[in-house]
């Protein structure tokens, strides 16, 4: 089987864009055996270049531990030190011979819900690999046909795709993998289910107000107008994450031609729990965890997360430690003061956009929504 190793420029202009062959300007191509692969630790599976049909991997320096860092796909663009394409055909019978991932726990989330924070408990254990945003896996958002035409394809080539993401380390086979795709990966998680049935599902969300606050408070390091066109600004959104925002103008004022940063947050989050309450409505098994919860009462919500996910719960307490840790220090979304909340504030104004948006959606129709499926933690006893 011949793979080709890359020589290569970065050119990666936005750091938070998904992970994509565009990041490389390849420079030049050489033959090499696709085992290389396998049989060097170092290198791990960066991305899909569907048009060319390779699988896209980057060899690391020897000290990078994706199980350790915020977003994979950042250390993977940051750190690569080689490129090696892989032909699809080769790609998959090189995932053969790597074991399959038959414990796999799936962590989707609406974004600023401490799913991140998560991904590092579950790093705590020894029996678990647990990796936060690796970009292929969020890849097949944009991967599927609307028709499911290409479903029976991407569920092949999702299993080869988990296998290379989990495959064992330093002669350690993970009993439990952990994955975290971005927030548009709930789009997927029926397909995912498809593919690998025993999976457990995470959904891990914030209250709407929180959520805008957050991505506001981040925005503010972004070149993000403060108001831009509805139509412009949403085709924009829907080309980047593969979702349908046209339908979301309805929850807009009548007419109206501009849209704030603030709204357009709001129609993020919504659009997001709109895609978790229809894979609810598939029947899918799904745990969904509130932020709130999360930070107020960690031990609980992380016992419930773990007997949910087939892990001993009398393990939580060594994973506690995580909370005494930025999650994503070192990126964009780290937090200015680490033990401090967000200091940003929504106006009234600002809180009375996202409240009419919500007002007028039939379902998740205020900012405290509760998602069906949600942890029901009981009552604290009394001192």
């Amino acid at each position: 089987m011949t793979a080709h190793r890359l020589t290569f420029e970065r050119t990666r202009s936005l750091l938070a864009g998904l992970a994509s062959p565009a990041d490389f300007r390849v420079l030049s191509r050489q033959p090499v055996d696709a085992e290389v692969v396998l049989r060097q630790p170092d290198v791990s599976l960066y991305c899909l270049d569907d048009a060319a049909r390779e699988a896209l991997l980057v060899e690391l320096p020897p000290d990078v531990d994706l199980s350790t860092v915020p977003f994979v796909y950042q250390a993977q663009y940051e750190r690569a030190q080689g490129l090696v394409a892989v032909p699809y055909p080769s790609f998959q019978t090189l995932a053969r011979a790597l074991p399959p991932v038959d414990h796999l726990v799936m962590i989707y989330m609406t974004g600023r819900s401490g799913s991140t924070l998560l991904t590092r408990v579950f790093s705590e254990l020894d029996s678990v690999l647990s990796l936060s945003e690796p970009d292929v896996a969020t890849q097949f958002v944009q991967l599927r046909a609307s028709d499911g035409r290409r479903d029976p394809e991407l569920c092949e080539l999702l299993d080869a795709t988990l296998r290379h993401l989990f495959r064992p380390a330093a002669g350690r086979t993970p009993a439990t993998c952990v994955l975290k795709p971005r927030n548009e990966g709930v789009q997927v998680m029926d397909l995912v289910q498809a593919t690998f049935p025993h999976a457990r599902n995470l959904f891990l969300y914030r209250d709407a107000l929180g959520f805008v606050s957050s991505f506001y408070r981040i925005s503010k390091t972004w070149p993000l107008p403060e108001v831009a066109p509805v139509d412009e600004l949403l085709a924009h959104r829907s080309r980047m994450l593969n979702q349908d925002f046209e339908h979301l103008k309805a929850y807009l004022d009548p007419g109206q031609r501009e849209i704030s940063t603030i709204q357009l947050f709001t129609l993020w989050w919504l659009g997001v729990m709109e895609h978790y309450l229809a894979q609810r409505e598939r029947g899918l098994p799904v745990l969904a965890v509130r932020y709130h919860d999360l930070n107020a009462r960690p031990e609980a919500v992380l016992r419930a997360v773990f007997a949910h996910c087939g892990l001993p719960p009398e393990r939580v307490p060594v994973t506690l430690a995580a909370f005494g840790r930025d999650a994503q220090a070192g990126t964009q979304l780290a937090r200015e003061r680490p033990h401090e909340g967000n200091p940003l504030r929504l106006d009234p104004a600002q809180r009375r956009e996202v409240e009419a948006i919500l007002a007028r959606h039939p379902t998740v129709n205020h900012s405290d929504f509760a998602a069906p499926g949600t942890l029901v933690l009981e009552e604290s006893p009394t001192p």
